[in-house]
């Protein structure tokens, strides 16, 4: 065979970035079946022993105090050393509902964990990046999630 007739043995696909196609159910990262926000843990909690659940991890979507209310963000990541965390803030699209990434209004923010006030169910995807201006044959990609939990009263929606 040339080098172009090789066996095409299908395409690779991972649920999160970065996890390279591993199945994201493991004694480390159960699964999640409930369609509800979860507590956020006391900060104290993330101790040895403790059940998985119990932690925030990058990735995780979840409520955070941002000024005087309270926004929804992804982990970007966490800092176990000094208490911190970097969420990136979602907002909501209103044509469809899903949450995107404010990155051209809202920059990342560095909040202490006991400021996380849950953690969310929440389905990652990504889809075709809509302007057609910068994106004319559709390469490029956006990052959304459709939040499963319902949401706390009073957290911001739009950018």
């Amino acid at each position: 065979r040339g080098p172009m007739s090789a066996v095409f043995t299908g395409a690779r696909t991972a649920a999160r970035p970065g996890t390279s196609g591993r199945s994201l159910a493991s004694p480390a990262r159960p699964a999640r079946f409930s369609r509800t926000a979860r507590p956020a843990p006391n900060p104290t909690h993330a101790s040895p022993g403790e059940e998985a659940n119990d932690v925030i991890v990058e990735w995780d979507v979840v409520v955070f105090r941002d000024g005087d209310g309270l926004s929804v963000g992804k982990v970007e990541s966490v800092r176990a050393s000094d208490g911190m965390c970097v969420c990136q803030p979602l907002f909501q699209e209103e044509e469809t509902g899903v949450w995107l990434e404010a990155t051209y209004t809202r920059g990342p923010k560095t909040v202490p964990l006991g400021d996380i006030t849950a953690i969310l169910d929440a389905d990652f995807a990504q889809r075709m990046a809509p302007d057609r201006v910068s994106n004319p044959h559709g390469e490029h990609a956006e990052d959304f999630w459709e939040i499963l939990a319902e949401l706390p009263d009073g957290v911001r929606r739009g950018e």
